[in-house]
């Protein structure tokens, strides 16, 4: 297809461009500008008589000068060629919004020339994220709490239980008695569980070199798997994460493998680990009951459970993938029923050139 026809003329070219439905720049190596189209001069409220004598950084937000210098620095180094960003601008009229960058530097003669950036409004998206994240806090702390009160009468209630089965030994044999006993460890546990999720959620990540086969080794050991085959392969590497979430995500990970095991089969565990641009993938392989198809939309919600007669509490899952989340990572899985599952820990690889946190 030949793209020298009337409609790509330099003219028409230069009206796509200064009509576009997003914000285009041109800046040179100076930080100025060199051209604003409409879109742009629409979103900030500045005209382009306005902006000149000004640099970018000059209706850039102040919080977020510096994580943008870095960036652009990098670029006019060689060390990235483009960069994807979501930053704050101070209209003209004071009011402050978010917008998204996509810049791409250009270098002609084997030096740093220019930079081309579109850039798209997202204040209204932002807001609106901002309200979720706001009414899902205040759902955090009641779940908080709600799992805070009960832990006290709970545990009241297990020990009055004990209490009762000391001072009448006939109880522990009345099956009405022990179904109690059941239910209240039960509602024991569940509320443990819950208060897991309530500190993944307030988890401040605490980056630190973590070495992958030491922390599979110890995690596989609190869980007393010592009698089930859990095979390492290719983990003598060290990553930088936060250990103590990423334990947890496995942690949850072995104890589903070993939960759903195939009848009459011992546990049988992989745990591999390979790297992929950008990102470090650990999976977890089993040999178990495989997850129905229908169910796999499901698997990391709150309090699903695939197989009920496996028993379990439904959280595992869901706590290892909010576990993963915080640690800006995710959790895939491949599975056929009956012939066992493998769940993959993507994480950031925070060494790589183009990782921005």
């Amino acid at each position: 297809m030949s793209l020298t026809g009337s409609v790509f003329s330099e003219e028409n070219f230069r009206k796509m461009v200064e009509y576009a439905p997003i914000g285009i720049l041109i800046i040179d190596h100076e930080k100025n500008w060199q051209f604003v189209n409409r879109k742009f001069c629409e979103i900030t409220g500045y005209s382009r008589e306005d902006l000149v004598g000004k640099t970018f950084l000059d209706i850039t937000y102040p919080e977020d000068i510096e994580n943008n210098l870095q960036l652009y620095n990098r670029m006019i180094s060689g060390e990235i060629r483009e960069y994807f960003y979501e930053k704050r601008y101070i209209r003209k009229d004071g009011r402050v919004i978010w917008v998204r960058l996509s810049v791409a530097g250009v270098w002609m003669d084997g030096k740093y020339s220019h930079m081309v950036v579109s850039v798209e409004d997202i204040d209204n998206s932002k807001q609106y994220q901002k309200a979720i994240e706001s009414k899902n806090l205040e759902l955090d702390r009641l779940f908080y709490k709600a799992s805070h009160d009960l832990k006290a009468p709970v545990a009241s209630l297990s020990g009055l239980c004990h209490l009762l089965s000391l001072e009448h030994e006939e109880l522990r044999h009345d099956e009405s008695f022990r179904h109690l006993e059941r239910t209240i460890d039960y509602l024991k546990k569940q509320n443990e569980l819950l208060l897991e999720v309530t500190r993944i959620y307030e988890w401040t990540p605490l980056i630190s070199t973590t070495h992958l086969e030491q922390l599979v080794r110890n995690t596989a050991e609190s869980l007393h798997v010592n009698g089930t085959p859990v095979r390492l392969t290719d983990l003598d590497v060290c990553i930088d994460t936060d250990p103590g979430l990423l334990a947890i995500a496995i942690r949850n990970i072995l104890d589903n493998a070993i939960r759903y095991v195939r009848p009459g089969l011992k546990a049988n565990i992989i745990v591999d680990y390979v790297t992929m641009p950008g990102a470090h993938k650990l999976t977890v392989s089993d040999q178990g009951t495989g997850i129905p198809r229908q169910e796999m939309d499901q698997i990391f919600s709150m309090f699903h459970k695939a197989h009920e007669q496996a028993g379990g509490s439904g959280m595992g899952l869901y706590i290892a993938s909010k576990a993963i989340e915080r640690l800006s990572g995710r959790i895939t899985v491949a599975s056929e029923e009956g012939d066992g599952s493998s769940f993959s820990i993507i994480l950031p690889d925070r060494r790589a050139r183009d990782f921005v946190n």
